[in-house]
């Protein structure tokens, strides 16, 4: 009998601990999502907790420049407005009925002939009618053939509507495709957890990327990450390494980090702008 006890109270003490690691990791991974969803009728903004010192204007302008780096032209936004008065759904209606404008877009009756699921899901968004936009976008598996009709297929179709991306995901997007179109002469490509800027079959440089929050004054905040860095020089035979991170008011230019043991290699932390 006491020994059922025992197990009952051990097997509660597990569940507990259980259940209070899942809000953890939910609450790290709320953190760090970023983009605008709708919540009931109201449509709401989340960003990571690094980016909470920055100003609304900020924010958007960093979700935006990220965005346009991970998704084909047609999709791109090119709204260069208010971007503190208007929140992300707000820029991204803007986008989409600038390209509805008589010079951007067909007649009804062509728009209808041409793609008969982008005629419905323009219609539905010109009324504001997005109850039925939302359902219409769900239910119907065939993708629109419209630019504009696919930028509002992305926004209604998902499971919740709205555009959310994990946050470290969209930095490490961005800055790959930034860097590849720099040097549009040079492989660059992800190897594992690095980006690897390649020439000829030579490994020019490595990129480590963090997403965290770090200023020169603190530089022990990531003591975990240059020592991981450190590693990859001696495991790979890495020349020059860069740890990435996004730039931010305490950190704006680069630091050279230092080892006795590695004299012919290269560590830099260098602040990226978004």
């Amino acid at each position: 009998m006491i020994i059922d006890i025992k197990i009952s109270r051990f097997l509660a003490f597990l569940f507990i601990i259980i259940i209070i690691r899942t809000i953890i990791i939910k609450v790290k991974f709320y953190k760090m999502l970023f983009g605008f969803e709708k919540t009931d009728k109201t449509w709401t903004e989340k960003v990571p907790i690094l980016f909470h010192s920055f100003s609304r204007r900020e924010q958007r302008e960093f979700f935006i420049n990220q965005y346009n780096c991970c998704v084909g032209e047609n999709e791109r936004i090119a709204f260069k407005g208010d971007f503190a008065r208007l929140n992300l759904f707000e820029i991204f209606s803007h986008e989409i009925t600038s390209r509805l404008k008589p010079k951007n877009a067909l007649c009804k009756n062509s728009l209808k002939a041409f793609d008969a699921y982008s005629a419905a899901l323009i219609e539905l968004f010109v009324k504001k009618d997005f109850d039925k936009l939302e359902i219409t976008a769900k239910t119907t598996a065939a993708m629109p053939k419209l630019p504009q009709a696919k930028l509002i297929f992305r926004i209604f179709a998902g499971e919740k509507c709205g555009i959310m991306f994990d946050a470290k995901t969209l930095f490490s997007e961005f800055v790959l495709t930034k860097i590849a179109r720099k040097n549009p002469d040079k492989a660059v490509y992800f190897k594992d957890d690095l980006i690897v800027v390649e020439k000829d079959g030579e490994c020019l440089l490595s990129i480590m990327l963090c997403f965290k929050k770090f200023d020169k004054d603190n530089i022990h905040l990531v003591k975990e990450e240059i020592d991981e860095a450190w590693r990859k020089v001696a495991r790979e035979n890495i020349k020059s390494l860069y740890i990435i991170f996004p730039k931010n008011r305490a950190f704006k230019r680069h630091i050279e980090v230092k080892n006795p043991c590695f004299t012919d290699s290269l560590v830099k932390l260098v602040p990226y702008t978004i």
